[in-house]
């Protein structure tokens, strides 16, 4: 299993072309958490590290559930930037990568970065803010709103990518010799329709045949072959591994809107709870620099909510409040493997009696290049119920490619 960054995962798979431009598949990047999830309280994260989003994610959780005709604790997130972009699309706009060297400060990012997110949640008893036998149904969308990387990361960054895509051009090279057969083979076909003189024709006839055995030896390697020989040459896993190094900083925004379904019927549905907020990420601490396999970030989050609080002693009787979360978050990867311990407090502003925190830490670990699994144990927001247990399973799927110029 290839060692990376589970944030950034960018394992790339090149396949040349003739002319000077490649494409760089994308293959390994990574849904976050959904913000529909995320406004609920019930996602094994709250403060979110940067990630580039796959085409189209899939969220499952374990929270206990009973019979509802809606999906349970379901949600799936699109990004349209993969459906939409344009065929000169480059990796070095997609990661933020000054191709000049300098320092990168980039607020370009809203729309390659931006997924667009449905999650759908029944809850069988009431626990922190969810009220017992309710459906919850939630819309979300996040971006990458500013990047900052250093000149020296871009730098070594342009030279990663032209290290990996010079050792694409050596191991294909047959490929050059094969397309000028073929241009020669075409030219001798055309004068051999033209050619009236019937041992000048023999002669074009024995050229052609020469040729296509020529063509015949030459094999030219298949992206399985391709990706094999990548796997197995250390100096291109060194310069893959550079390419997943994070922003020095970055900073995100996403909003998310949920309604409740009490008792699974459509005509109960009431307005539950809404919110935007920030989440900032400092991922420059690496305890083992010199493999470049691990990192250390510190993520902060600041969000304001407003809710539709259960009004006390009724059962059907609820009251909007403002709120607001703040919080940090500290995360160390190496490898598929990580794990995170976050702190989150929320304070109302017309009724402190609802003020309460989260504290929780999770396990995180990538099975493979589109399959992770979470699991998270601590402390959620509430004063009933409000031990946070949960078992989550993230899937990734679709394939994306990106020009190098």
């Amino acid at each position: 299993m290839k060692n990376c960054i589970q944030s950034i995962i960018l394992i790339l798979f090149i396949i040349f072309n003739a002319n000077a431009q490649q494409d760089i598949s994308i293959e390994d990047l990574k849904t976050p958490h959904s913000p529909g999830f995320q406004i609920l309280d019930i996602a094994p994260t709250s403060i979110e590290r940067p990630a580039n989003p796959k085409a189209l994610g899939v969220s499952l959780l374990s929270l206990t559930s009973s019979g509802t005709v809606i999906p349970k604790n379901f949600a799936m997130e699109i990004s349209p930037y993969w459906y939409t972009k344009s065929d000169n699309a480059n990796v070095y706009q997609y990661l933020s990568i000054n191709t000049e060297n300098k320092e990168t400060f980039d607020i370009k990012g809203i729309l390659r970065k931006m997924s667009i997110s449905i999650a759908s949640v029944f809850n069988d008893s009431t626990s922190g803010s969810l009220i017992k036998n309710t459906n919850y149904i939630s819309f979300g969308v996040r971006t990458t709103l500013f990047t900052y990387r250093e000149a020296s990361q871009n730098e070594k960054l342009n030279q990663s990518l032209k290290n990996i895509t010079d050792k694409i051009k050596e191991i294909k090279s047959n490929d050059i010799e094969k397309r000028k057969l073929i241009g020669m083979r075409v030219k001798y076909r055309s004068e051999l329709n033209n050619e009236t003189d019937q041992d000048k024709k023999a002669v074009i006839i024995s050229k052609i045949a020469s040729i296509e055995t020529q063509i015949d030896n030459l094999i030219e390697a298949s992206p399985e072959e391709l990706e094999k020989k990548l796997d197995a040459d250390e100096e291109v896993q060194k310069n893959i591994k550079l390419l997943k190094q994070l922003p020095l900083f970055q900073l995100d925004g996403a909003f998310a809107y949920s309604e409740a379904i009490p008792g699974n019927k459509y005509e109960n549905n009431r307005f539950n709870r809404s919110g935007f907020w920030l989440n900032a990420s400092f991922n420059a601490l690496s305890i083992n620099k010199e493999k470049l396999n691990d990192c250390l970030s510190i993520l902060g989050t600041l969000r304001f909510i407003t809710d539709n609080t259960l009004v006390e002693n009724t059962l059907n009787e609820f009251k909007k409040n403002k709120a607001f979360d703040y919080g940090l978050k500290a995360e160390y990867t190496v490898n598929d493997f990580s794990v995170s311990i976050e702190y989150l407090k929320r304070e109302y502003s017309d009724n402190s009696e609802l003020n309460s925190e989260r504290t929780v830490g999770l396990l995180e670990y990538k099975l493979n290049d589109n399959l992770y699994f979470t699991g998270t144990y601590g402390k959620n927001f509430g004063a009933e119920n409000n031990l946070f247990t949960l078992f989550g399973i993230n899937y990734g799927f679709g394939k994306s490619s990106l020009k190098t110029e």
